[in-house]
């Protein structure tokens, strides 16, 4: 009976992406975030909060030279000025990049519509995504580049 359609299920779980500002300790974040919802339990249902593994933000530097031909890459490839959306990730590889590297410029950016539903069960890339994501790829080495033999001492 377990998996018949009018049986209720007697048990609810839920996984929880916590994103948090980069200056904030992600451990007081999850403790936060922990004490809330065990403070919001209805009529004493219990509730058993585990926390996951969990890394520093990351807040990449905006304004330098492959900042600006990435965007002159995304308009070019998309017709219309890039959106600038604040996000979170969890992506130990960045942070590592820009301890390993930290005059390095850590670009990371969606190819993607309002309406993709990124990371959900129906995600869906669309072929003019993929094509634009290709345009904008070489439109930034050509820009990157550009900048580059521009800056060089003759």
């Amino acid at each position: 009976m377990e998996h018949a359609a009018s049986a209720v299920v007697p048990y609810a779980r839920a996984r929880l992406n916590l994103r948090f500002h980069p200056l904030q300790d992600p451990h007081d974040a999850l403790d936060a975030l922990a004490r809330h919802l065990l403070a919001q339990r209805p009529f004493g249902v219990p509730l058993t909060v585990t926390p996951g593994d969990t890394g520093p933000g990351f807040e990449a530097r905006t304004g330098g030279p492959a900042y600006r031909a990435a965007m002159t890459a995304l308009e070019e490839a998309w017709g219309s000025p890039v959106s600038f959306v604040a996000s979170g990730a969890s992506i130990p590889l960045v942070n590592g990049l820009a301890r390993a590297a930290p005059q390095a410029e850590v670009l990371l950016f969606g190819a993607m519509d309002s309406m993709c539903n990124l990371h959900a069960p129906n995600e869906r890339v669309l072929l003019s995504e993929l094509r634009n994501t290709v345009v904008a790829m070489a439109a930034f080495v050509r820009e990157y580049a550009a900048d580059y033999r521009a800056a060089a001492p003759r």
